[in-house]
């Protein structure tokens, strides 16, 4: 066999520039007998050629023709000037035109933008904000601006910060030469400081739920061994007394006493306008407002919507059964009387007995609230406050039987210190986030975060605008409503309280009547404070 035949490389580059001569004769000659057949039949056609095949786009059927198309008159100048006789002819029938007497008069609607403003709520403005008495869970701020204070301390910004807020000192403020730290990170430090008991590392003591489910074995035994149970009881009862004292010694502003189905709020006289010492008790059920009764506590529901308020006295037979009569129908009265005749006919053992009662209580009963936390709130004043203090100390309803806090005391919270108590600080995270498309500066601070934490921080802000949100703890929302229809002055109570660890600035807040605004939002700007 003979090889492959030798081809010189011009005969090769030859046959390479026919071809290509050929292949574009072939497109050109393809392109004209199309456009010849367009022009010619003005139909859709295709064009073969022995080597491919043309397609043409189809025309399309819903094609306006431009005769269809709708035409516009032409307006000249001429025609937009109104004629002379026109404007007389309409202004002498405007004249001519009587009005009817007997006709009745139209009613003109409000325009639209009008009726939008209503319903839209303005802004109000305040010059300062009064003190919200609920406890909050978390505060957010924002700002435009960087803040002047960050959540990484240094060593003597945190102990001056700790030293400032345990020793009740404002270092700005303070007129002996002291050697604290007065930047802004040491004063923020100390406006996120509290004191409280019992602090268990392990439990999550605030809020104080009582269905929070059960996620390790270590709380069932703490909770269920009596021994551990008695101890953190006593020292409870230690801190419980220590803080009272404080409180009648005006040498502690107010505090909390957090339970698994209410909380209580211990005011010192002068505090909030009310010339004596009392407490705030919600939410409250029908019969947990009964047991009050009868440990001789008398109170009011300032709140409850349904008439004026109403002063309950277990000395006071009438009262008792106007009290009974408000807060049930006579059917439901006959009823429980029923209830009662065939409990003793099948005799029910009075330990059984007992604790049904006790599990009624905690689960509410058929005797809720008022329907809200609002309506069961609770005020107690003067000596009755004693009796308050002494049904806590030795009540087991303030102790849950289940969940993750079995067997442990209610937790105490105050601004000072006390027996017993811990020192803990709120956490704080400083970061950035979007809004609207704008970048923002934020701080947000996580725990129970008290009222006078809240006026400091607010405080240490106002050296630029800045947006606060905050979360607070629904069953505590009733506190900001009370108001004192028996008002002291804050002067009495200022002077009265110097020595509570409050400033003079923030004292002036906390012993005014003024009631804050309901909202979970407030703005400030331009040394004013906003909100809807």
């Amino acid at each position: 066999m003979s090889g492959p035949v030798w081809k010189k490389p011009d005969e090769v580059m030859r046959h390479m520039r026919e071809k290509k001569k050929a292949l574009q004769a072939r497109f050109s000659h393809a392109a004209t007998t199309t456009t010849n057949s367009f022009d010619d039949n003005d139909k859709l056609t295709t064009v073969s050629t022995p080597s491919e095949t043309v397609s043409v786009k189809r025309k399309n059927p819903f094609r306006r023709s431009p005769a269809k198309r709708p035409k516009l008159l032409a307006v000249t100048q001429d025609d937009q000037r109104p004629a002379k006789s026109d404007l007389m002819s309409m202004l002498s029938s405007t004249n001519a035109l009587k009005p009817d007497i007997n006709k009745e008069p139209t009613v003109e609607l409000p325009p639209a933008l009008s009726i939008f403003a209503t319903v839209t709520p303005e802004c109000q403005k305040v010059d300062r904000c009064a003190v919200d008495w609920s406890l909050k869970t978390k505060v957010r701020f924002t700002s435009k601006s960087p803040f002047a204070f960050s959540s990484t301390l240094k060593t003597s910004e945190e102990a001056s910060g700790i030293t400032g807020f345990v020793r009740c000192v404002n270092s700005l403020n303070s007129e002996e030469w002291s050697t604290l730290d007065t930047s802004t990170n040491a004063q923020f430090h100390q406006c996120c400081l509290l004191w409280q008991y019992p602090w268990l590392p392990w439990l999550s003591m605030f809020p104080r739920d009582a269905k929070a489910p059960v996620t390790s074995t270590t709380s069932l035994q703490i909770g269920m061994d009596p021994n551990v149970s008695n101890c953190l009881v006593n020292d409870w009862c230690e801190s419980f007394r220590s803080l009272f004292g404080l409180l009648r010694a005006r040498q502690c502003p107010f505090f909390y006493v957090c339970t698994h189905q209410f909380t209580v709020l211990f005011r010192a006289a002068g505090i909030g306008g009310v010339a004596e010492i009392h407490a705030l008790m919600t939410p409250t059920t029908r019969g947990l407002r009964d047991v009050l009764q009868k440990e001789d506590i008398t109170y009011t529901m300032p709140l409850k919507k349904t008439g004026q308020d109403q002063t309950i006295s277990t000395n006071d037979d009438e009262t008792k059964e106007d009290t009974q009569a408000g807060d049930g129908d006579p059917d439901d009265e006959d009823c429980d009387e029923d209830d009662d005749d065939w409990i003793n006919d099948i005799g029910l053992h009075s330990n059984l007995r007992s604790k049904l009662e006790a599990e009624r209580l905690q689960d509410g009963g058929q005797g809720t609230s008022q329907g809200t936390y609002s309506d069961s709130l609770l005020l107690i004043e003067g000596v009755e406050t004693q009796g308050l203090f002494n049904w806590l100390l030795n009540s087991k309803l303030c102790l849950s039987s289940t969940g993750p806090l079995a067997g442990i005391p209610p937790t105490l919270f105050s601004p000072v210190a006390f027996h017993q108590a811990t020192l803990r600080p709120l956490k704080a995270r400083q970061g950035f986030l979007k809004q609207d498309g704008e970048n923002l500066y934020s701080i947000e601070v996580q725990g129970p975060i008290l009222p006078h934490s809240m006026v400091s921080l607010m405080k240490l802000l106002q050296s630029a605008d800045f947006t606060a949100v905050w979360n607070g703890l629904t069953s505590t929302k009733p506190f900001a409503s009370f108001q004192s229809s028996t008002a002291a002055t804050s002067a009495f109570g200022k002077e009265s309280l110097s020595d509570c660890g409050l400033d003079r600035t923030s004292l002036d807040l906390f012993c005014s009547s003024q009631l804050p605004p309901s909202v979970s939002e407030i703005r400030f700007q331009d040394g004013c404070f906003y909100f809807n």
